[in-house]
C-alpha cells in the first residue's frame, strides 16, 4: 500500500534477562504520545517519509507482554493507511520498532564503548581541542539521510557548539549502494595524503552533489565536481591509488568496528559512547548539553 514502508518491516526480537521486566507495585509513568511520535519520526529520518504522507500515532495500551505497552505509527496518504506496530517499555525508556530496540532514556556516557573505537587515521573536524565532546559518525556517502546529516545537522551543530565538539568520520558503505565504497576509499586516501581539511571539503562536495554521481562514472563525475569547486586536486595520487589495499583495509576496518559496536544503519552517531541512530539533532544536542554540564 505504501511502498516506502517496505523498509520498515516489523519484527519483534527481544533478548532479556530473567528480571529485565520485573513487576513492581508502583504506577507506571504516563507516556506522552506526541513525544513518542516525534522521537520515532526522528529515528526514521526525514528522507524516509514522503512529503504527501501524514504520520500519526494510535492510543498506547497495555501489551500482553509483561513490562511493555503497545501501539502503532500510522502512515497515511491518498493510497491508504499503513500501520507499523511498536512496543514500548512501561517507563518509556525503550522502544521496539523497525526491528531495532532504541534507548529513549537520558543520555549517558559509555567510556568503555568509546575505548573500543580506533581513532588512528580517522579524520576529525577539530583536532586542536583536547577537551571537546567527541562525536563519531558512521556514514555512507550515497545515503540520503547521511546527506541531510552532513549538510544540515552537523553544520548546525558546528555552528552552535564550535570548538566544544569534535566530529570523527567513520566509513560505513552499504552493500546496495553502488559507488559509496569508492567514495569511502577515495576520501580515506585524501585524508591520508592531503590532510583533514581537504577531506572535509571533498566530504561536503560529495554529499552536496550526491545525485550527480553515478557508479559507472564515479571518478569522472567527482573530478568534474571538484574542478568546478576550484579545488586543486586534479593531480592527486588518490585518483589512481584509492583502491590500494591500504585504503580498502582501512574502510573495511571501519565497517567491522561499527558492526561490532551495534551499528546497523546510517547515519549512526556515537557521542562519548551514547548511540544515536539517524540524523536526530534533538537527541544529539541533548547528549552534548548533558555532557557539557
Amino acid at each position: 500500500m505504501l511502498n516506502f514502508l517496505k523498509i520498515f518491516s516489523f519484527l519483534l526480537f527481544i533478548v532479556v534477562g530473567c528480571d529485565s521486566f520485573k513487576t513492581e507495585n508502583k504506577v507506571s509513568p504516563r507516556l506522552d504520545k506526541e513525544e513518542i511520535l516525534q522521537k520515532v519520526k526522528s529515528l526514521l529520518g526525514p528522507s524516509s517519509i514522503p512529503d504527501d504522507t501524514l504520520v500519526s500515532i494510535t492510543v498506547i495500551k497495555d501489551s500482553p507482554i509483561e513490562g511493555l505497552k503497545e501501539g502503532a505509527i500510522l502512515f497515511k496518504n491518498l493510497k491508504g493507511t499503513q500501520p507499523v506496530p511498536f512496543y514500548i517499555s512501561n517507563d518509556g525508556r525503550y522502544i521496539i520498532f523497525n526491528s531495532t530496540t532504541y534507548d529513549l532514556s537520558s543520555p549517558k556516557k559509555d567510556l568503555d564503548l568509546m575505548g573500543k573505537i580506533d581513532f588512528k587515521g580517522v579524520p576529525v573536524s577539530n583536532s586542536s581541542s583536547t577537551n571537546s565532546i567527541r562525536i563519531v559518525e558512521y556514514s555512507d556517502y550515497q545515503c540520503p539521510a547521511c546527506k541531510f546529516a552532513a549538510l544540515e545537522v552537523i553544520a548546525k551543530l558546528k555552528n552552535d557548539y564550535g570548538e566544544k565538539v569534535s566530529f570523527y568520520f567513520k566509513h560505513f558503505p552499504l552493500t546496495f549502494h553502488k559507488w559509496s565504497n569508492s567514495a569511502a576509499t577515495f576520501t580515506a586516501c585524501l585524508n591520508d595524503v592531503h590532510g583533514a581539511k581537504t577531506f572535509w571539503e571533498v566530504h561536503d562536495l560529495i554529499f552536496k552533489f550526491q545525485k550527480d554521481i553515478k557508479a559507472a562514472s564515479f571518478e569522472s563525475d567527482l573530478l568534474e565536481i571538484i574542478k568546478t569547486s576550484n579545488l586543486n586536486l586534479e593531480s592527486s595520487s588518490c585518483w589512481n591509488n584509492h583502491t590500494n589495499s591500504k585504503y580498502v583495509e582501512f574502510v573495511n576496518s571501519n565497517l567491522k568496528e561499527g558492526k561490532e559496536l551495534g551499528v546497523e544503519s546510517t547515519p549512526t552517531f556515537i557521542i562519548e559512547g551514547y548511540i544515536v541512530r539517524g540524523a536526530d539533532i534533538g537527541r544529539i544536542k541533548e547528549a552534548i548539553d548533558n555532557f557539557l554540564r
